[in-house]
């Protein structure tokens, strides 16, 4: 099985597009998006919501709430269709034996796995060799490890085997001037960060 994972799209519909067109070209047989579809700072009109929660939605398999989704139901900036499919997102699930989370697990809405005990708590909780997550819009790569803080970080650089290690992935962001994804063979156990064409 391999998988295309995007995360915090911030209503850059088109780039989800572009993500979703290169992602099937690479053999990606599902699509993943972990939360942030739509952004709740931007002022967007509740069709722009809509547009980029359908486009998601439709595309991909899993699709997380992120706190932009929370935040947007919470002051009303949704229309009530769309309301009703994002309020049917949860922040945390499992496909394929992979743990994904938008935050972290201690809160996967608003907690950023930036530092190695946030990310040993993901991997201690993870049944798989793969947990990923997104929210913090940078690549990061952490493997498990035996004593606290249970994880080290790794480089995102090329194909990344995993071998017998259990890894913690953030793709990235769809937003910002660098929007990357993450390739994941799940049979193989490799990863693989890609620039958004």
């Amino acid at each position: 099985m391999i998988v295309g994972i995007c995360a915090d799209v911030h209503g850059h519909t088109q780039r989800f597009v572009r993500f979703a067109q290169q992602a099937r070209a690479r053999g990606a047989q599902e699509l993943w998006c972990l939360g942030d579809v739509v952004d709740s700072m931007i002022g967007a009109p509740p069709e722009a919501h809509a547009e980029a929660v359908a486009a998601v939605r439709a595309a991909c398999a899993v699709v997380l709430a992120g706190n932009h989704e929370l935040w947007c139901l919470q002051r009303g900036f949704l229309a009530p269709e769309t309301a009703r499919e994002v309020e049917g997102w949860s922040p945390v699930e499992q496909r394929h034996g992979v743990g994904l989370v938008h935050g972290s697990l201690d809160d996967p809405f608003m907690e950023f796995v930036t530092a190695a005990p946030q990310a040993g708590k993901v991997l201690r909780a993870t049944e798989g060799w793969l947990a990923v997550h997104g929210h913090t819009h940078r690549r990061r790569l952490w493997a498990a490890t035996g004593s606290y803080p249970h994880a080290v970080a790794r480089p995102t650089r090329g194909v990344v085997d995993a071998g017998r290690d259990t890894l913690l992935a953030c793709p990235g962001a769809l937003t910002g001037q660098r929007p990357t994804w993450l390739r994941a063979d799940l049979a193989a156990r490799r990863l693989e960060w890609l620039a958004l064409a």
